[in-house]
């Protein structure tokens, strides 16, 4: 089956990457390979730190049960180097933010995940002397980690590559529709046809469907800094060792599609790191970065499908982790025309029932 996928973030490229895998013929036409979000996230597969809960939980941990395969068959295929860390480590910095945690730590080992390890503040300084001394209450989740986006990116456009698939660098202009049909998608120098569309364009996505995906502006600092221990969670910054650098992260801004690097986000994000692990106002700036997360009014995706296409979008601040299971979805409408339960949970419909 010819296949087109429109969109070169981590969904669009995890779909065409199992499409490729299954056998089809798959082209992906991408803008900008480096203006979505996957290229500046901060890469963690976070379902618990997040404090994620009901059905988008039970999507979100099944698609990190995917993780360990589906970074095993890019690397094997794009001969590539993935940086990945095992565990993340949550912490509580106020009486209010301790009680919420282990509550979230009681319902997440009653169903979810056993691989814990919590810690009272004067436990957890012994262990990470590192860490400020106001900390309460900290648990290290075992079964999740974080991934380098930049390297992931890049191994995701070369196995795609290798397994035959086409990148098209393009803009796309206008979908033709004819109903509940996609018959044609128009960019600026050519059109194209397919068997089947998969459009997963992130915080584009409204732009040709209409749907309530807008973009969330992050900024995220990289520093050089000698700490390479677990990932650190927290609400005043997300504190990411990686091989190469430290990210700090990420602010959360309702600024549009507004590329400035501002120092009221350099202050934050800074200021918050300090408090968190204060050596780190010795640690070297390297540089700061902006993205544009694809938000919805609920912060849960939306998934839709036609006669012959399908919608994969607004995954916000859990794109990269979403990518696996994302992908299977797709895979399964298209192969087996089997229509996930998540098409109904994350259908774009649902906004206008609670309007």
């Amino acid at each position: 089956m010819d296949i087109l996928v429109v969109g070169g973030g981590v969904i669009g490229l995890s779909i065409a990457l199992e499409l490729l895998l299954a056998g089809h013929n798959v082209k992906v036409i991408v803008r900008d390979e480096k203006e979505g979000a996957s290229w500046v996230a901060g890469g963690m597969l976070a379902p618990f730190s997040e404090g994620l809960k009901g059905d988008f939980l039970r999507f979100s941990v099944d698609s990190l049960k995917l993780w360990s395969e589906y970074l095993d068959i890019l690397k094997d295929i794009s001969k590539r180097n993935v940086f990945f860390s095992q565990g993340i480590l949550r912490i509580a910095l106020s009486e209010e933010e301790e009680k919420k945690l282990k509550e979230d730590v009681r319902e997440y080992t009653q169903t979810y995940c056993q691989n814990v390890v919590s810690y009272e503040g004067s436990e957890l300084l012994k262990e990470f002397p590192y860490i400020t001394e106001d900390v309460r209450y900290g648990v290290i989740y075992g079964d999740e980690g974080n991934v380098d986006t930049e390297e992931l990116m890049e191994a995701l456009y070369r196995a795609v590559e290798n397994l035959g698939g086409e990148i098209v660098r393009e803009d796309v202009l206008r979908i033709l529709r004819e109903g509940d049909r996609v018959e044609k998608v128009y960019t600026f120098f050519d059109e194209f046809t397919a068997d089947h569309y998969v459009f997963a364009t992130g915080s584009w996505l409204k732009e040709h469907f209409g749907f309530p995906v807008y973009p969330v502006k992050g900024q995220i600092l990289r520093v050089n800094a000698p700490i390479k221990d677990y990932v650190i969670y927290s609400s005043k910054a997300y504190i990411i060792p990686r091989e190469k650098d430290l990210l700090i992260g990420a602010t959360t801004e309702d600024a549009g599609f507004d590329h400035r690097k501002t120092l009221g986000g350099l202050s934050k994000l800074s200021g918050g790191a300090i408090e968190v692990i204060p050596s780190l106002s010795d640690a070297e700036l390297l540089e700061v970065r902006v993205g544009f997360r694809p938000g919805t009014p609920d912060e849960m995706p939306v998934f839709y499908f036609g006669e012959n296409f399908s919608v994969y979008g607004g995954h916000y601040r859990n794109g990269i982790l979403l990518a696996p299971a994302t992908a299977k979805v797709a895979l399964r409408l298209i192969d087996n025309n089997e229509v996930s339960e998540f098409f109904k949970i994350f259908s774009p419909y649902r906004f206008k029932e609670e309007a």
